[in-house]
C-alpha cells in the first residue's frame, strides 16, 4: 500500500513538474504551471479533478438523453451511484495512510481525477454505442 501510495505521489509530482514552463506566457496566467508549494499543489489538483467531475457529468448526461427505455435508465442510475461509492473507498483506501498529512489531499483528489476520468472514459464508450 505504501509502495502505491508513493507512486501515485510521485506521478502527480512529476505531472505537475512537466507543466512547469518558464519561457510561455501559460506560466504567468495558470498559477498551477509553476506549482511549488504543497498547499498550491494541493489546490491544482483539486481543480483537476474538478474538471474531471465536471466532464463525468456531462457525459452522464449525454448518455441518459439517450437512453429510451426507463428501466436501463434506472439502472444507468444505479450503477453511477454504486461506482461513485467504489471511488470514493478506493480513494479513501489509497490515500489513508497520508490522512493527517499536508499530502493528503494532493493524493486523495489525484487518485479522484484518475477513477473519474476513466469513468468518463467508460461512458464515452458507451455513448459511442448509441
Amino acid at each position: 500500500m505504501k509502495e502505491i501510495t508513493f507512486n501515485i505521489t510521485v506521478v502527480l509530482c512529476l505531472l505537475l513538474t512537466l507543466k512547469v514552463s518558464p519561457t510561455t506566457a501559460q506560466t504567468k496566467k495558470d498559477p498551477c504551471a509553476n506549482a511549488q508549494t504543497q498547499v498550491e499543489m494541493n489546490e491544482c489538483q483539486g481543480r483537476e479533478y474538478k474538471k474531471a467531475d465536471a466532464a463525468l457529468n456531462a457525459v452522464y448526461r449525454q448518455l441518459m438523453a439517450k437512453i429510451d427505455d426507463e428501466g436501463e435508465r434506472t439502472a444507468l442510475k444505479a450503477a453511477q451511484q454504486a461506482w461513485i461509492k467504489f471511488r470514493d473507498g478506493e480513494c479513501e483506501f489509497e490515500s489513508y495512510q497520508n490522512k493527517g498529512g499536508t499530502i493528503y489531499p494532493l493524493v486523495y483528489s489525484g487518485c479522484l481525477t484518475v477513477l473519474t476520468q476513466e469513468r468518463s472514459k467508460q461512458l464515452r464508450e458507451l455513448l459511442k454505442d448509441r
